[in-house]
């Protein structure tokens, strides 16, 4: 809701409802005046929850990866398949986790949860990332202990059960690659894209087995798993941590929304200015707007509206403005 005060006479406060649909809003003494168009709910806002049936193929293609993964790690010895197979149980709890999300995420708004479920999705990153990080901390230490006594694994089945897997990740990939903008599906990219990273370390290491017989090839190829994964998974953690400490939007600039709006004509101050996000792709912006008494409050609310939306993808915002001379606030907070 936008509000704006009354005159000095005493008047009540005037409040316009952002929401409405472009038209004339006649208000006790002022004249008729257009409100904006504004997409308030969640649900047209952004759209989580919209790739449950790419998080469904990927699932399937995840669960028949670490069958095979399994049952060749178990024939050949490999540890870079056993940490294949160990990254791939983490892919399919962490897909279903990602599904399961996206599925209440998708949930329309209600009373008691005015923004809806979208929050799930980064609830879910941050599981997600949590498993990755940790199977990469048991995976580098197991390495190490190979490394401190080397065993050659068969690399026959350990191939054979490597080139399946990457056929698997590379399809989930291509599946995903243009669905990981919101926090649930860029999980499950990050779990396929580990997958594909293992699948290619392990023929690697079962190609210079065969051609040399080196036993240092397959906990090698287990660390560079570890190294090009966990540091994807902490990016992914501080993203959706950032979400939920409720941070200023990444490659927003509130210095550079506060000088926008005070080039708005008849505006004098801006405070109270606070911008987070629900969910990726869900941002929010609250302002107090200080206008001179002389100018159109109403335009001034539109102009913000506007220049907001227009200019910085905040199209879900919430202005009120104030009279220079009758401020509702006494100080500012941001």
């Amino acid at each position: 809701m936008n509000s704006i005060p009354g005159p000095e006479d005493g008047t009540p406060a005037t409040t316009i409802p952002v929401d409405a649909a472009i038209t004339s809003a006649t208000v006790p003494g002022i004249s008729s005046v257009p409100t904006t168009e504004h997409p308030a709910s969640p649900e047209r806002a952004t759209p989580v929850g919209s790739n449950r049936r790419h998080l469904a193929i990927v699932l399937g293609v995840a669960l028949g990866a670490l069958a095979v993964d399994v049952i060749a790690a178990w024939l050949s010895g490999s540890l870079a398949l056993i940490a294949d197979a160990a990254h791939r149980v983490t892919d399919v709890i962490g897909i279903s986790i990602a599904f399961g999300a996206a599925t209440i995420a998708a949930r329309p708004a209600t009373h008691d949860r005015s923004f809806g479920y979208a929050r799930a999705e980064v609830i879910a990153a941050c599981v997600n990332a949590g498993l990755l990080v940790a199977l990469g901390l048991f995976i580098g230490y197991e390495a190490v202990l190979r490394i401190a006594t080397p065993e050659t694994p068969e690399p026959g089945p350990m191939l054979v059960a490597a080139v399946i897997g990457l056929v698997g990740s590379g399809t989930a990939a291509l599946i995903m690659r243009s669905e990981h903008s919101g926090f649930a599906a860029r999980g499950a990219f990050l779990d396929v894209l580990g997958d594909a990273i293992g699948s290619i370390a392990a023929i690697v290491a079962a190609v210079i087995v065969i051609a040399t017989g080196w036993k240092y090839a397959d906990p090698l190829a287990s660390l560079a798993i570890v190294f090009l994964v966990v540091p994807r998974a902490l990016l992914l953690l501080r993203d959706a941590m950032y979400v939920l400490m409720e941070s200023t939007p990444r490659g927003l600039s509130l210095p550079a929304v506060r000088e926008r709006i005070l080039r708005v004509p008849g505006v004098i101050g801006v405070h109270d200015l606070h911008a987070w996000q629900i969910t990726a792709g869900l941002p929010m912006i609250t302002a107090h707007v200080i206008a001179a008494d002389v100018a159109d409050h109403h335009r001034i609310l539109h102009e913000v509206d506007t220049c907001l939306g227009e200019e910085f993808n905040l199209e879900h915002s919430t202005i009120q403005v104030e009279y220079e001379s009758r401020p509702l606030e006494s100080h500012a907070h941001a």
